[in-house]
Order: structure tokens, then C-alpha cells, then sequence
């Protein structure tokens, strides 16, 4: 009994959150006559099912080139911030070098600045070095301040150090060196915060709006989050365009999250968060 009340609850809450994307999903697929009537289900059960909002919201918005746009951005971002936080993290964890508990103060620190502050010199910095220019110039802008993340290197350094020393030791003993121990030892032990990582850049970037608008100053360069932007500047204004647009934008994090999900881990005391 106790546990059926407890499924009901779950499944109620669930659907609290739910009914904002499962409106989103319905939305998208009925005419502008039908999009605001009858709630989950109108429009579907008035006969205003459609999908011409989505052939709209593809040619409008340019979704092809904007979604290619944000998954370079945001793959670029995933790969080269994976290599580069996991070595400067296991540096922290691993080596002894003079200064280090002083400089790691001073990464725990940029944790707390938000990407609102640190904008306006971070776009002068790129128009200085011409990363506001080309189509190349513009995918390094987007990608290049935010490979390096301090609370990801944070996060990983606290799973280096829970990686028992142990086993870089008999690494040692078989003749590796600091990177065949990081490469080879250290870096498969933490697959799960790296998997952890990998979806935190992806949620936080796929709905980057601010930065890829500074940079992104031709329509090639748009990402999709400017493109859905834009559905509402382009008139005549058409929701079903805007919620198709949002359904298309939303499947990419959905298919990522779902394949990650396994790996994902939570908050661990063996890893010294808390």
C-alpha cells in the first residue's frame, strides 16, 4: 500500500513538471487556430494536428546551420575542456609543485563569477585576438573562453584524489611515467565524473544565448538558441513555428542525457563533496 501511494505521488509530481514540455509537444503540432485551446490535448482532439510548423520553424529559424553551429560549439567545448580540466585537475590532485594549494584557492574562487561578469572583457578579448571575424574566427570565439572551467577541474580533482594511490604506484614500479599513470590509471578510474562533466558542459552551453549573440555576428555563425531567438523578431509572428523550433532544439540535450544518464554520478562522500 505504503509503496503504490508512494508511485502515485512520484508519478504526480513527474507530471507537474511534465506538462510544460508535454504542452511544448502538443503545441507543435497543431495550426495557430488550435495552439492555446483545449489544454494537453486540443488541439490534436479539435483536428488542428499539423507539422507544417515544423518545415516552417526549419526554414525560418535556419535550423540546419544552426543546429550544426551548436553542436560544433558545444562539442568543441566537451572535448577539448575533458583533455584540459582532467590534466589540470589531476595536476592539483597528484603533483607537488610550489604554489599549488594557492593557486587552486584561486580556481575555487572563479567558481563563484558567473559568465554575465566576466562578458564584456571577455568580448573585447576576443575582437583583439579576431576571434569576432569568419566563420573560423567565430567558432573559436564561441568555444575557445570556456574550455577551461574551474569547477570542473574542482569536480575532477576530488575524483583523482579518491582514485586509491595504489594503483599509480604498481604503474610506476611496471616504469610509467606522470602521463601513462594520468592516461592509462587515473583518467579510466573517473569515466563516471568525466560522463558527469561532459552533460553539465552540454546543458549549460546548448542554451547559451548571450555570448554566441556577441560573437555570432553573421547569420552563419548563428547558433540555434539565436535562432529560435529570431522566430520572434520575424514577423508575422507564429507560435507553431516557435514551439517546433523549441521541440527540435530541446531533442539534441534529450538523446545526449539519456546516453550519459548510466554514467552520470552524483554528489559521493568518497569523493570529499559536499
Amino acid at each position: 500500500m505504503k509503496r503504490g501511494a508512494a508511485w502515485l505521488l512520484s508519478l504526480a509530481v513527474a507530471l507537474v513538471f511534465l506538462a510544460p514540455l508535454l504542452w511544448m509537444l502538443r503545441a507543435s503540432f497543431s495550426d495557430e487556430a488550435h495552439i492555446f485551446q483545449g489544454g494537453l490535448a486540443g488541439g490534436i482532439l479539435h483536428g488542428g494536428w499539423t507539422l507544417r510548423n515544423y518545415a516552417d520553424a526549419w526554414r525560418r529559424a535556419a535550423l540546419g546551420g544552426a543546429l550544426g553551429n551548436s553542436l560544433l560549439q558545444v562539442g568543441g567545448i566537451i572535448g577539448l575542456g575533458l583533455m584540459i580540466n582532467a590534466a589540470a585537475a589531476y595536476a592539483f590532485a597528484r603533483l607537488d609543485f610550489p604554489g599549488r594549494e594557492l593557486l587552486f584557492g584561486g580556481v575555487v574562487v572563479l567558481i563563484i563569477l558567473p559568465v554575465e561578469v566576466l562578458a564584456v572583457p571577455l568580448f573585447f578579448t576576443a575582437r583583439d585576438l579576431g576571434l569576432t571575424g569568419g566563420y573560423g574566427a567565430a567558432m573559436a570565439g564561441l568555444i575557445a573562453p570556456f574550455v577551461a572551467k574551474a569547477f570542473n577541474i574542482y569536480f575532477l580533482r576530488q575524483h583523482f584524489l579518491a582514485v586509491p594511490a595504489e594503483l599509480e604506484e604498481a604503474a610506476v614500479i611496471d616504469g610509467a611515467g606522470a602521463w601513462r599513470q594520468f592516461w592509462n590509471v587515473a583518467l579510466p578510474s573517473v569515466r563516471p565524473a568525466l560522463a558527469t562533466v561532459a552533460a553539465l558542459d552540454l546543458l549549460t552551453h546548448w542554451g547559451d544565448y548571450l555570448w554566441p549573440l556577441l560573437i555570432g555576428t553573421r547569420a552563419e555563425t548563428r547558433t540555434v538558441q539565436i535562432g529560435l531567438a529570431d522566430l520572434f523578431t520575424q514577423p508575422p509572428l507564429q507560435w507553431g513555428a516557435i514551439l517546433a523550433c523549441s521541440v527540435l532544439a530541446t531533442l539534441p540535450v534529450l538523446a545526449v542525457f539519456h546516453w550519459l544518464q548510466r554514467h552520470i554520478v552524483a554528489t559521493e562522500t568518497r569523493a570529499g563533496i559536499k
